[in-house]
């Protein structure tokens, strides 16, 4: 039987018969889940957690919601018309407006894959670690990161050999996915989980609460947009439909696609986000009512706090692996988005052997195992990259009003209210992070302008601000 057939019969199931046949099925939510839970997302979770504890929970739920309604409207786009969306950008909006979404698209992937090496190199040090060995030199993690570069040029040249590599990496993507999702899980609870503060933080209120009280710590402005803008990014935005049209998915795929996008994306970003946040809050973070210091900037910052309940060397395993996997997983994914978008700029096959060729565009990343602070690098890439984001959300909300591209698949009614709402709240946040991000890059690169010679800077006293 083949898939269409298949999803005929599982229809006629009952929710629940059809969540079961739907997993196996299952695969670019996942995709997009390995790309967000990135060191963009993890970096700020880290940070946030260790200035303000559990207070600005509610900051990654807020946003992974909203992309996942932008997610949504891409899939019933893209499942309806079986278009190639770039083509849809060019021949339906403007030419400009294609290439600008794709030139942004692959910038602000190079950007963000430095700091994934970064943090992936990093893992594989604190993991290494644990293990009794030593990879904290310079050439160490420049060799990390000639097997991590290696390693994720075979998993993409796997995903582009055909059905075959297709199902093989999309196995592995999901083993990775869980496997961050369960370690973070196991961190959170082992240091103590807070049900009041988690309730508090989630919903709003704590943070509404210091707002009110006379405003909140400068010092999470980059964070907050940073994790916006992370939790799904210009990239993502375009690898998406094309991880669909790969697949061949179509009409009969819909509710697949939506399913698919729930558990293979929502949920494990929600539990991981949560649990690290939660995890970094427990041990690393302020007391109820009072203000850090400052905020974590290494990951082994993070074990001491965990060698109580778990020992260092498990500790460092833990935590390193966790951390390699979220790195590694994105490298990969950003390879893959790439390849599509370059196959799209050049009007290549984006099934054929330029895919793999335009892969290797970002790889210029590895050089990132050279920084020693993901977070701070992490969080600065994902805030330059917001403003990116509003025109490309704008760009889908008039095409899924778009009569004569959407044809019967128009959204009427209570729908077309839902989908309009939705998509116009994710332009309406995207946009104010977006400004604030560019506010506060433009603010801290005045302040090191302005900053005096290095013989005379400790006579200056320093700023209470998160550089």
């Amino acid at each position: 039987m083949d898939e269409n057939a298949y999803l005929a019969e599982l229809s006629k199931k009952p929710l629940m018969s059809r969540i079961g046949g739907y997993f196996r099925l299952s695969g670019p939510g996942y995709m997009q889940s390995a790309m967000t839970l990135g060191a963009g997302s993890m970096a700020s979770c880290v940070v946030l957690g260790s200035l303000l504890g559990y207070k600005l929970l509610w900051v990654q739920p807020m946003a992974i919601v909203l992309g996942v309604f932008l997610l949504g409207a891409v899939a019933k786009q893209t499942c309806h018309t079986g278009e190639r969306t770039y083509e849809v950008f060019w021949k339906r909006l403007h030419p400009a407006l294609a290439l600008l979404w794709a030139a942004c698209a692959m910038v602000a992937t190079v950007i963000w894959h430095f700091p994934q090496y970064s943090l992936a190199a990093d893992g594989m040090g604190t993991l290494a670690g644990g293990l009794g060995v030593s990879l904290g030199s310079t050439g160490a993690r420049a060799g990390i990161g000639a097997v991590l570069l290696i390693a994720a040029t075979a998993v993409v040249a796997l995903y582009v050999s055909g059905a075959r590599g297709l199902k093989a990496y999309e196995t592995a993507i999901k083993i990775l996915v869980w496997s961050i999702v369960i370690a973070f899980t196991v961190a959170a609870f082992a240091t103590g989980f807070q049900f009041k503060e988690f309730l508090l933080g989630i919903t709003g209120i704590s943070f509404l609460q210091d707002v009110l009280a006379g405003g909140y710590d400068p010092r999470a402005t980059k964070p907050i947009v940073g994790g916006i803008a992370a939790a799904v990014g210009i990239n993502m935005l375009f690898l998406y439909p094309y991880s669909l049209l790969n697949k061949n998915w179509g009409k009969n795929h819909k509710e697949l696609a939506y399913y698919d996008l729930i558990t293979g994306m929502l949920i494990p970003f929600l539990f991981t986000t949560t649990f690290v946040t939660a995890a970094v809050a427990n041990t690393l973070g302020p007391a109820p009512g009072e203000v850090a210091d400052a905020p974590v900037r290494e990951i082994v910052d993070v074990i001491p706090a965990l060698s109580q309940t778990f020992g260092e060397g498990f500790s460092r395993i833990l935590i390193g692996f966790g951390m390699l996997a979220i790195g590694f997983s994105t490298i990969i994914t950003h390879m893959l988005a790439c390849g599509f978008i370059g196959c799209e700029i050049f009007g290549f096959d984006n099934r054929g052997k330029a895919k793999f060729w335009f892969s290797l565009v970002p790889a210029v990343g590895v050089l990132g195992v050279g920084m020693k602070s993901p977070w701070l690098v992490a969080i600065t890439a994902s805030s330059l990259a917001a403003p990116l984001m509003p025109i490309s959300v704008l760009c889908f909300l008039l095409l899924m009003n778009n009569r004569d591209y959407m044809g019967d698949a128009t959204p009427r009614g209570g729908k077309k209210l839902m989908w309009n709402v939705m998509l116009s709240a994710s332009i309406i946040v995207l946009s104010i992070a977006g400004y604030f991000g560019l506010a506060k890059n433009w603010e801290d690169l005045k302040s090191r302008i302005s900053e005096p010679p290095a013989e005379t800077a400790l006579l200056v006293e320093p700023e209470s601000t998160f550089e």
